[in-house]
């Protein structure tokens, strides 16, 4: 009798566990999620960002740090629409699932560029981040006018931002 009630608590202590970790647990990580906004003064308000459900591979962008701003720029000549949007998203909001970056959340994003596109189809954005201290880790959105998008997972690496990871589509 006293193993069986071993058993009982262990599975019952796991199950309760585990029933945290989804989206029961919600509230919480939302919550997670605005403490790690961004100050004003580098980025819009946390605003909630309509994609489609499925995306194609889209082309790929490059992140890096010159004169204290962040470079976000695409030499890849697969973008279509007029504009791009930059959007900031906090580690937390996003996962990997099979080898590409999904997002858990899109009412937690917040711009902080937007771009024409050129008219070979490339960008640059630079991100002035006037010396407001950003995390090591998080992910940027580049989102067109017409619904391209794709995300890169930026790191802080040898005194410097720098894009890392898989290309993904979103989805």
């Amino acid at each position: 009798m006293h193993r069986l009630t071993s058993v009982a608590v262990a599975v019952f202590s796991a199950t309760w566990l585990l029933t945290g970790c989804g989206d029961e647990n919600r509230p919480a990580n939302q919550a997670a999620l605005a403490q790690q906004a961004l100050p004003s003064a580098i980025a819009d308000p946390p605003n909630k960002v309509d994609l489609p459900h499925y995306q194609a591979r889209n082309p790929h962008f490059d992140v890096m740090t010159k004169d204290g701003n962040i470079v976000v720029r695409s030499d890849d000549h697969g973008w279509n629409g007029h504009t791009i949007d930059i959007y900031y998203a906090p580690s937390e909001a996003v996962m990997i699932h099979d080898g590409d970056y999904v997002l858990r959340d899109t009412t937690h994003l917040q711009r902080i560029a937007s771009v024409p596109l050129k008219g070979n189809q490339t960008w640059v954005a630079v991100w002035n981040v006037k010396g407001h201290t950003l995390p090591r880790e998080f992910y940027l959105l580049a989102k067109t006018n017409v619904g391209q998008a794709n995300i890169e997972h930026v790191l802080w690496m040898n005194q410097r931002y720098i894009e890392g990871g898989a290309e993904s589509r979103v989805q």
